[in-house]
C-alpha cells in the first residue's frame, strides 16, 4: 500500500474496548467482525469506508452509544478550526466539578490563529489553545452532537501535582502581555490541571503559603482572597489550555453567559474525569468536550 493511500484510509473505528459479542459476532466496542479488526491493517480505503458505513445500524442493533468518528486530523483540525466563530458552540476542558468554557459569542471580537499544529483563539473575555496531532481523536455518541476531542492514555502526561503547586511564571500564556503572571495549580490530582494565575505580590504570598494545600484547605484558607481578586483561571490538558479572564461570580451571583469557570466542590470529590453518561474507555483521556449552540455542559445548568 503506498503513503498515498495509507494517508487517504480512513482511520480505525477502534474505541479501546476489545470484546466479542458472541451472539453477534461483532465487537461491543467498536462493532466490527473479528475478521474486518485482523485485516483492517491491510484492508484499502475503499474497503474500510465500506465498513463505516455499515458501522452505525450495527451499533444502533448492539445498542452502543460511545464512536469514534471517521475523521482524520487534518478533519479534526478543520472542525475545531470552524468552531472558532461567533455562536458556534462552546469548548468545555478540566474535570468533573473543576471546568474552564469558551465560546466567542455573537458580535464578539476574536483574535484566530493555526501556529504550529495548534488553533488558537483569544477574545477579551477568555483564551484557547488546541493542540491537534495524529494522537488526537474524535470521539461521539449516539446524536453526534457531543464531540469529545481525546487522546490515548499513554500519551497523557498525568497531573503530578499533589495540592496546591506554584509554577512559575505562566511563559505559556496565550496572551502575550500575560506572561509576567504567576501559575498555580490546584493539584486535583486527575487528568486536567485547575489553576489561577496572577501577579498579584499579596494573593502571591497567600498562595505561597499554602503550597502543599488540598483544595478543600485551600478553599477554606485562601478562597474568600482568591474570590475577591479574581484572578484569571487557567485550566490545562494533554492537548492544550482554557484562560478565562472574567471575573469569578460572588456566591449570591449568577454565572453570567459567555466565558467562565466553574469549581464545585460537591461535583468535584466525585474524583470523576467526566460528567455521568460521558464515560470514556480506560484506554482513552478525554481533553476537550465541544457542545454545539445552545446545549449546556452537564456539570451545571447555565
Amino acid at each position: 500500500m503506498s503513503d498515498q493511500q495509507l494517508i487517504a484510509a480512513p482511520p480505525s473505528p477502534c474505541v479501546g474496548i476489545c470484546r466479542i459479542d458472541e451472539s453477534s459476532g461483532l465487537c461491543l466496542g467498536c462493532a466490527r467482525t473479528r475478521g474486518e479488526i485482523a485485516s483492517w491493517r491491510a484492508a484499502s480505503a475503499e474497503a474500510r469506508s465500506k465498513i463505516w458505513r455499515d458501522l452505525p445500524a450495527r451499533r444502533g442493533a448492539l445498542g452502543l452509544d460511545l464512536h469514534r468518528l471517521n475523521w482524520t486530523t487534518e478533519e479534526i483540525r478543520s472542525f475545531v478550526a470552524d468552531t472558532m466563530r461567533s455562536d458556534e458552540g462552546t469548548w468545555v476542558g478540566g474535570v468533573h466539578g473543576a471546568v474552564a468554557e469558551f465560546c466567542i459569542g455573537p458580535n464578539e471580537s476574536a483574535e484566530v490563529a493555526d501556529q504550529q499544529g495548534c488553533v488558537i483563539a483569544a477574545t477579551p473575555r477568555a483564551a484557547i489553545r488546541i493542540r491537534v496531532s495524529d494522537r488526537v481523536r474524535a470521539l461521539s455518541f449516539a446524536n453526534d452532537k457531543v464531540i469529545v476531542l481525546a487522546v490515548p492514555r499513554g500519551d497523557a502526561s498525568p497531573v503530578e501535582n499533589n495540592g496546591l503547586a506554584a509554577l512559575g511564571p505562566d511563559f505559556e500564556a496565550i496572551r502575550p502581555r500575560d506572561r509576567k503572571g504567576y501559575l498555580y495549580d490546584f493539584g486535583l490530582g486527575l487528568t486536567s490541571g485547575f489553576g489561577i494565575r496572577t501577579a498579584d505580590a499579596g494573593l502571591r504570598d497567600t498562595l505561597n503559603g499554602c503550597i502543599g494545600y488540598q483544595w478543600p484547605q485551600l478553599l477554606v484558607t485562601a478562597g474568600r482572597e482568591i474570590l475577591q481578586a479574581s484572578p484569571p483561571r487557567v485550566v490545562l490538558n494533554p492537548i492544550g489550555r482554557i484562560e478565562v479572564f472574567t471575573a469569578i461570580p460572588l456566591p449570591d451571583q449568577r454565572t453570567p453567559p459567555g466565558p467562565h469557570t466553574h469549581f464545585l466542590p460537591l461535583l468535584l470529590s466525585a474524583g470523576r474525569e467526566t460528567p455521568p453518561g460521558m464515560e470514556l474507555p480506560l484506554a482513552y483521556v478525554a481533553c476537550l468536550i465541544h457542545y454545539p449552540p445552545s446545549s449546556p455542559s452537564p456539570d451545571h445548568p447555565h
